[in-house]
């Protein structure tokens, strides 16, 4: 080899750029979708870690039916269905903690404050996304989640394939949870 020529890079480098890349391109959205889904800032950040090495260990297994955000968002909305699972499981045998409503943390807690902004504004916007979290919390799980894809902007036929849903459900669903959210938030709309 001459002085000009790199070696060959190795396999676990080679899988270490996909999984860089797989995290710069998708990190934003599965946290989204796992904040969504909980409503919890440290539960997002661990279900978004724990789907990315998930992601990783299963890369060979990847057969590209779907596209790699497809396939990160199923992982994600698998790791949330743990996540309530072990939430609910701890809270039964006394573990878990609540607050007074029996909720995780207040949607407020998550959001940073905007000095910077106009108060008023920020103030309204604050309550919306509250009055827009509390509605999506209200959905029944499978309509929650369709509903918290299909506002990341995926497709509905996307939203199946993450999910593990045929098309006509992802639709019966999407359109039981809009109904629900615009008798909820109607005056917003």
């Amino acid at each position: 080899m001459t002085r000009t020529e790199k070696p060959a890079e190795s396999p676990a480098g080679q899988e270490e750029d996909v999984l860089n890349r797989l995290v710069a391109e998708h990190q934003r959205q599965v946290y989204s979708l796992a904040l969504r889904l909980t409503g919890n800032a440290a539960a997002a950040d661990d279900i978004t870690q724990e789907t990315f090495i998930s992601a990783w260990r299963h890369l060979k297994g990847f057969r590209g039916e779907s596209s790699l955000k497809t396939w990160l968002l199923r992982i994600a909305a698998n790791k949330v269905r743990s996540y309530w699972r072990w939430k609910k499981l701890r809270s039964w045998v006394g573990l878990g903690t609540r607050d007074e409503d029996g909720e995780g943390a207040a949607l407020e807690d998550l959001l940073p404050d905007d000095p910077a902004g106009r108060p008023e504004q920020a103030a309204l916007a604050a309550d919306l996304e509250r009055r827009v979290q509390k509605a999506i919390n209200l959905l029944p799980t499978r309509q929650r989640e369709v509903a918290v894809l299909r506002a990341q902007g995926l497709a509905l036929a996307e939203i199946g394939a993450a999910l593990g849903m045929a098309e006509g459900t992802v639709k019966a669903h999407w359109f039981e949870a809009r109904r629900k959210l615009e008798v909820s938030l109607g005056e917003y709309l």
